[in-house]
């Protein structure tokens, strides 16, 4: 079979297509939106020494950052249909920023992580610059 025949590229096409469908069909495109009962529960079981203080969950559901009574930070963010939690040390806190999305404004922070650099939370002016003000001064600096 030569492959400038039509047939030989329409057999993977529609293969790849009835993978893609299959996939849809079974939820494959569906993504986690946090919630507080969703944080608190996906931080008890990989942070268990962490005592939530106080948390902001941003207004995607997709982000979210927690503080501990003993002035730790942690990130939270969907990745898929998946939640991820992950340690903020301060030293690993690059830069926060904060940007303009509407009415709102998105609260940046770039980290020294590899897998996931940068997070966004969509949050009110007032809610980022509170949040802000909570990250570590050296961090602010940056």
């Amino acid at each position: 079979m030569s492959l400038a025949h039509p047939v030989t590229l329409l057999i993977p096409l529609g293969g790849i297509a009835l993978i893609l469908l299959a996939v849809w069909l079974s939820g494959g495109a569906r993504r986690a939106r946090l919630d507080r009962a969703l944080v608190l529960r996906r931080l008890d079981e990989d942070l268990p020494d962490f005592a939530v203080a106080e948390m902001i969950i941003d207004a995607d559901g997709a982000a979210a950052v927690a503080l501990a009574n003993d002035g730790a930070l942690a990130l939270i963010f969907v990745a898929g249909d998946k939640v991820v939690v992950r340690p903020l040390p301060a030293h690993d806190i690059r830069r926060v920023a904060q940007e303009r999305a509407g009415d709102d404004m998105r609260l940046v922070i770039d980290t020294g992580e590899f897998t996931h650099g940068r997070v966004a939370l969509l949050l009110s002016a007032a809610e980022a610059a509170r949040w802000q003000a909570r990250l570590p001064e050296a961090a602010r600096a940056a």
